[in-house]
């Protein structure tokens, strides 16, 4: 168990929660054209091999990066378990969405409650992670 990785920990979650609030946030016509803009950017030449780094960076990366600090900095096993299903959730959830786009679909209502959800349980888990560093560590 390390200090350095709980302090990691705790800030990485600040950061985290900060992006899922202005997710929670953002009103459905504002995600829609951000989407909209996605898969006009997403559909030009070249940009294959950038959706693959996008990709790689925000769903197997970051939640690598957080995972590990959250083990390192010796928070229990099941909040660790839980942050797994929730980081899986999201990519699985986020790929789905960013295929329909790629397809030439629309941003749906539906879409948007999805990402609002997720965004709460994004913000509901990086409390979890603030107060169990703060359990482990004072």
């Amino acid at each position: 168990m390390s200090l350095f990785q709980a302090k990691l920990a705790a800030v990485l979650s600040v950061v985290y929660a900060g992006m899922n609030a202005y997710q929670l946030t953002s009103g459905y016509e504002a995600v829609r054209e951000k989407a909209r803009l996605f898969s006009e950017i997403a559909a030009g030449e070249g940009a294959s091999w950038r959706l693959r780094l996008v990709r790689a960076l925000f769903y197997l990366a970051a939640p690598l990066l957080y995972l590990l600090t959250m083990i390192g900095a010796g928070l229990p096993g099941i909040l660790l378990i839980a942050a797994g299903v929730k980081f899986w959730m999201s990519s699985f959830v986020g790929i789905r969405t960013e295929h329909r786009l790629l397809r030439g679909e629309d941003y749906t209502p539906g879409d948007h409650r999805l990402s609002r959800v997720d965004a709460a349980l994004n913000l509901a888990l990086a409390a979890a992670v603030v107060w169990q560093v703060l359990e482990v560590w004072m």
